[in-house]
């Protein structure tokens, strides 16, 4: 039987924002927020892969088969297990990271009082919300996603993935995307191909764009000024779906791009610039 090799890879941006490559056959290392990846077999890949019940995303490039998984930035800096199991509740392998400290930056940022203290009436819109947006979250979309990411608008970033942010002095949650500030009514495009999922006005995200790429990937587009989008339709990579805006909890012209694996909010710029593609050495192939 021809032998399988197996690499374990990680991937994590750096402080300066460069990625680090890490491999290790007991413990892997990553920082939270990151991505663990490994190759696996074309069984697994034929196949429901789980880890704790839910269906974690599956990556096929040139009939080499991968796993993709995000690492929480609320998972502990200690050394965790996950087993990967299939439907059957089998288990195919496990895995073992070791998630170590990273130092976040931390933000200001003074906005309209509404935004941390809400009225009845407001709560009301917020709960409603929550209630679309978890829908949206949980879906499956079954599809073998482009994961060649490019930025979905020019502009200058003004915001990173895990910054502390203290609103009015109240520390809030943290900042689970990627900002990038431009003009308003500029062209925001689809950093890779999918089926929106949903779209919307809430009251913290302002106008926004679900952009589900297939097994647990997707892309959310918040504060835009124009939706021009609906939902159900498939876009391709690069094509415009929206403009810039200010819109819901935001302090000046910029688009908030957040990304999911796994129904876990992972570094944007992990995906960008083909990084997972140069690491995985399958530039040319």
């Amino acid at each position: 039987m021809r032998l399988i090799r197996f690499y374990i890879l990680i991937f994590i941006i750096s402080y300066s924002h460069i990625p680090s490559l890490y491999a290790s056959s007991n413990f892997s290392n990553v920082h939270p927020g990151g991505i663990y990846v490994t190759e696996i077999t074309k069984a697994e890949y034929n196949q429901d892969l789980l880890i704790d019940g839910q269906k974690i995303l599956k990556w096929n490039k040139d009939n080499k088969f991968y796993l993709l998984y995000g690492l929480s930035y609320h998972l502990k800096t200690e050394q965790h297990s996950f087993e990967i199991k299939n439907k059957d509740g089998d288990v195919l392998r496990e895995i073992r990271i070791n998630i170590v400290q990273k130092n976040f930056k931390t933000q200001k940022i003074n906005v309209n009082k509404k935004y941390t203290e809400p009225t009845k009436k407001i709560l009301e819109k917020i709960k409603k919300d929550r209630i679309k947006l978890v829908k949206a979250r949980k879906i499956w979309f079954e599809n073998n996603p482009d994961i060649e990411f490019i930025l979905p608008v020019k502009g200058i970033t003004t915001g990173t993935f895990g910054t502390k942010r203290f609103y009015n002095g109240t520390e809030g949650n943290y900042h689970n995307g990627y900002d990038i500030a431009a003009d308003i009514g500029t062209s925001v495009v689809a950093p890779s191909s999918g089926k929106i999922t949903l779209t919307g006005n809430f009251f913290y995200n302002g106008k926004s764009i679900f952009l589900d790429h297939g097994r647990g990937l997707k892309s959310i587009m918040i504060h835009l000024d124009e939706i021009l989008v609906k939902e159900n339709q498939y876009v391709e990579k690069g094509q415009i779906i929206g403009r810039v805006g200010t819109t819901g909890k935001s302090t000046g012209a910029h688009l908030h791009w957040s990304v999911l694996v796994n129904n876990t909010y992972i570094d944007p710029e992990l995906l960008i610039d083909k990084r997972t593609i140069e690491h995985l050495n399958l530039e040319g192939s």
